[in-house]
């Protein structure tokens, strides 16, 4: 019906299931970005994920955008003194 609007936002099953990639960091945790398997720039901090992107700064300080389409993303593990 014309001028007829459903209340709620929807999420695509794709950028859910993206979304869930990130859903357990927290900022300036220390992580590792691969894409195809490959580390992407080493490793960085986690900054936020967004729309279907994952934020985060490499170790040069860059502050990098990547699509959640096609990562993987780990945690890197603090050392024990």
């Amino acid at each position: 019906m014309p001028g007829r609007r459903s209340g709620g936002r929807r999420t695509s099953q794709s950028q859910s299931q993206s979304r869930s990639i990130v859903d357990n960091f927290r900022r300036g945790d220390k992580i590792q970005v691969f894409s195809a398997g490959r580390q992407l720039d080493g490793n960085g901090t986690f900054i936020r994920a967004e729309g279907g992107f994952l934020v985060w700064e490499d170790n040069s300080g860059n502050r990098n955008t990547t699509s959640l389409e096609s990562i993987s993303v780990r945690r890197l593990r603090k050392r024990s003194c």
